[in-house]
């Protein structure tokens, strides 16, 4: 490692994988700057690299490796720093690969401003009085802000590591909670509220509020423009939730249903496989006919809802019959859109032991037979918002195109000239696909 030798040292920054991944980057981009850290791309040459890594798959682990010697031969001088769930999970075979000059863990993270100044031989800050937990004053880059509530999880699924790589469950203050959202909600018209086990917030801190109670919490704040809740188990929807859901925040007095309020109109609930026996061996907590009574009754209660599933395919064992079964349950379940993953076998889980492993080229055809699927969930839930009026924030995507995010999850192509940064209503005329377009619409 060199000295240093610039008097504004150049970090650069990568995450690879989860929101949770991305809010903590971008809490370390923040404190770095503070200390005087010119931050560039990761793709430049800098002083020091910091890669927060993804253990989620053996795909992502070879592209965290990748990323690492990538850093390392762009400048073989600057300090190479691996921290997250990769080196929670790897550190030993991460050593002896000798990719990186710091292997941090999660449980570690608050403590990366330190340890990368004393690797630099830069001086310790002055103290200050500031909060205990740093709070983000700008999700950078970004008009929805992502806000950590909780991380850890206690669940057992067979093919799933994370657990180990996050640790127990460990949920935020809700005042803490409160603080950061008002912050953020300053810079920000949406909020997503994420966490490793999201539905479990609150189990963990002795009176305090459960989920459905800090959600309620944030929509009283006049800040708050929308709030939208990220991956949730679908135990974990509690009455109270659904309703919060379903009504958008709004307290509901009569059985007049508002179309939209401050909590957005989706929930993305992991399946995983409409097969009984698959979810056995999968050990997942719920029964198919469970899930598909509570995405019926929401969607009856609220038609304009978004109700998204994960689900894999070519798990150990899984049969034709039983891929059969998960397409036909998918087929008629009333979801939006499906996220289909391929099953990796994961190191160190029970899933990679088990006996009747399928075939990579079956588990690719069955992956594209569900992705058809979904494309066309997702043209045909698209089609029902036309004539609507939907409250959108503006996105900048690919080739920096800008597009309208409504609270039920779809994109809408707009005219390029629009005001930024809150919340607009637009008039629905048309849909193409899973693309919604329109325009502004009248006060």
């Amino acid at each position: 490692m060199t000295e240093d030798k610039h008097p504004q040292p150049r970090a650069a920054l990568h995450s690879v994988g989860c929101k949770l991944n991305q809010f903590e980057a971008e809490l370390l981009r923040q404190e770095l700057e503070d200390r005087g850290y010119r931050i560039v791309d990761f793709g430049e040459p800098a002083d020091v690299y910091i890669l927060n890594s993804c253990t989620v798959t053996s795909r992502t682990d070879r592209e965290c490796r990748r990323l690492a010697r990538g850093a390392k031969a762009r400048n073989p001088q600057a300090c190479v720093v691996l921290t997250g769930c990769y080196v929670e999970v790897g550190r030993e075979d991460l050593a002896e690969r000798k990719l990186a000059d710091l292997l941090i863990g999660n449980r570690d993270k608050s403590a990366l401003p330190d340890l990368i100044d004393a690797a630099l031989g830069r001086p310790p800050p002055v103290p200050s009085c500031d909060h205990d937990d740093p709070l983000l004053r700008e999700f950078r880059g970004h008009t929805r802000a992502f806000v950590k509530v909780q991380e850890g999880c206690a669940g057992g699924c067979t093919y799933c590591i994370i657990s180990r790589a996050r640790g127990p469950e460990r949920s935020v203050p809700a005042a803490q909670v409160v603080e950061q959202v008002r912050l953020l909600a300053a810079r920000h018209p949406e909020m997503v509220l994420i966490g490793t086990h999201l539905g479990r917030y609150g189990r963990d801190l002795a009176g305090e509020t459960g989920l459905a109670g800090l959600v309620q919490q944030l929509c009283d704040l006049p800040e708050v423009g929308r709030l939208r809740l990220s991956s949730l188990e679908p135990l974990e929807v509690t009455p109270a939730l659904s309703e919060l859901v379903v009504a958008g925040g709004h307290a509901l007095s009569s059985d007049d249903l508002p179309s939209q309020g401050k909590v957005c109109r989706h929930l993305h609930l992991p399946l995983q496989s409409g097969s009984e026996s698959v979810l056995r061996r999968m050990r997942r907590p719920y029964a198919a006919e469970d899930y598909a009574a509570l995405v019926t009754d929401l969607r009856r209660r609220q038609p304009g809802l978004a109700v998204g599933a994960d689900v894999i395919v070519g798990f150990p064992g899984e049969t034709e019959e039983e891929f059969e079964e998960t397409r036909r349950f998918l087929e008629a379940l009333p979801v939006a859109y499906l996220h289909v993953f391929t099953f990796s076998p994961r190191p160190d889980t029970p899933a990679a032991e088990m006996p009747n492993q399928v075939p990579g080229q079956v588990r690719k055809e069955r992956n594209h037979v569900l992705r058809a699927l979904s494309d066309h969930k997702r043209a045909e839930f698209a089609a029902a918002q036309v004539g609507e009026r939907l409250e959108v924030v503006l996105e900048t995507g690919a080739n920096g195109r800008r597009y309208g995010l409504t609270d039920n999850y779809l994109h809408v192509d707009l005219p390029a000239a629009l005001p930024s940064g809150g919340i607009l209503t637009v008039h629905i005329t048309g849909a193409t696909g899973a693309c919604l377009c329109g325009g502004l619409a009248d006060p």
